[in-house]
């Protein structure tokens, strides 16, 4: 019995010796609810000023968490030559539909892009900006065409579909406007030719106060060229082996020539991908115009590649400046119309975005945190101490 008490003093004292051991790590020291606490108006003011610059670096790393910062940088371009996607939807308030020509032209050797335009569409405008009805009949037609009516998809004369069914070609029903326009998208022919087809036939205005919405997607190589909204009509002319695009004015050009006015709205304008915070200047760019005249766009695009936590995303910078040329009537040394000439930076920007991970995000919290505090506690007995030694070095 007696070994037993022995033992058993000997654990219990181990077990005491260890607790006390354990107690030289304890961060949170407790004093004596006896000791008297001295509060400071100096420490008041040095409290403040920790918790307020502890909410200024607590709120900066929230809002870099959730806006992180972009680096730029800047290298050569080595993806000239691929698809180029060009945005535009643009609004001519005094402007016919009828007398409007879209084209596209490489800037290199003059050649029109056949297959750029085909899925920019032509839209009419009423006076006050209101779209007008497609697929009106004009006057001495049959009218429109009942959703029941097999109306065949025609495309214009040399052109081969390119839809097949069972191995042949296959002559579908477009019974609308729309179904018309995505039977010329699947075979790569600009959408405004649809506009003399009988199911989105533009009805020649009855006044000349009408306007035109202009929108959809241009589809060029990634190099030098040009776009052009202009009056007349589009001729290719072949010479010694090349083929230049020139435009031509009829007597019909003529009579209508008068009220070919380039007034215009850009409602937007970019170079591929939209990117949030991107800026393009051309976009709430609006140009009013009294008479005939030529107004030319040049245009310097840079490529820029988006980098944000492994993800790649390809668009494109520009800048601009224009210049304005008015037109004769009687002498048309110049077409009216409108000139988009753009051209490629050989650098492209890189702009890499990575945000901070949430394990980072409670790292900088708990840092900010205890580190303010012990930082402002070292400067405030620092300080403490140095005025309570100035205070006696004046009493003596």
């Amino acid at each position: 019995m007696i070994k037993q008490n022995r033992n058993s003093r000997s654990n219990n004292d181990s077990g005491e010796i260890w607790l006390e051991r354990l107690k030289l790590f304890d961060f949170y020291p407790k004093l004596d609810e006896d000791v008297p606490q001295q509060k400071t108006t100096f420490g008041g003011v040095a409290t403040l000023l920790c918790l307020l610059f502890s909410f200024y670096l607590l709120a900066s790393e929230f809002y870099y968490y959730a806006y992180p910062l972009r680096e730029h940088s800047l290298k050569v371009d080595v993806t000239r030559g691929n698809k180029l996607t060009i945005n535009i939807d643009i609004i001519f308030p005094s402007l016919v539909c009828t007398d409007i020509v879209i084209d596209a032209v490489d800037g290199i050797d003059g050649r029109p892009i056949k297959d750029a335009s085909y899925q920019v569409i032509k839209q009419r405008l009423n006076k006050d900006g209101t779209p007008i009805a497609e697929g009106l009949a004009m006057p001495g037609s049959k009218g429109i065409f009942s959703k029941f009516q097999c109306q065949p998809c025609e495309l214009p004369s040399g052109v081969v579909p390119r839809l097949r069914l069972n191995g042949q070609f296959h002559q579908k029903c477009c019974t609308s406007c729309d179904e018309l326009r995505q039977y010329y998208r699947g075979n790569r022919i600009s959408q405004h030719i649809a506009d003399s087809q009988p199911q989105c036939l533009i009805e020649k205005p009855v006044a000349d106060d009408e306007g035109c919405r202009i929108y959809g997607e241009l589809n060029v190589q990634k190099m030098k060229g040009d776009f052009h909204i202009l009056a007349g009509t589009a001729v290719d002319q072949k010479h010694d082996g090349h083929t230049h695009h020139i435009h031509h004015i009829t007597m019909e050009n003529i009579n209508r020539l008068a009220h070919f006015n380039i007034t215009h709205h850009i409602h937007k304008f970019s170079f591929g991908n939209d990117v949030h915070g991107l800026v393009n200047p051309l976009e709430g760019n609006h140009i009013r115009v009294n008479g005939l005249g030529q107004q030319i766009y040049y245009i310097q695009v840079v490529p820029t590649l988006y980098q944000s936590n492994g993800y790649q995303l390809e668009t494109n910078q520009y800048s601009y400046n224009y210049e304005f040329r008015p037109v004769n009537s009687f002498q048309i040394a110049r077409i009216p119309g409108i000139y988009f000439k753009y051209d490629m930076s050989p650098l492209m920007i890189e702009v890499n975005q990575s945000s901070k991970p949430f394990v980072e995000l409670v790292t900088s919290i708990c840092a900010i945190g205890g580190g303010m505090y012990v930082a402002f506690g070292l400067v405030y007995n620092i300080v403490f101490k140095l005025l309570i030694k100035l205070k006696l070095l004046q009493k003596q």
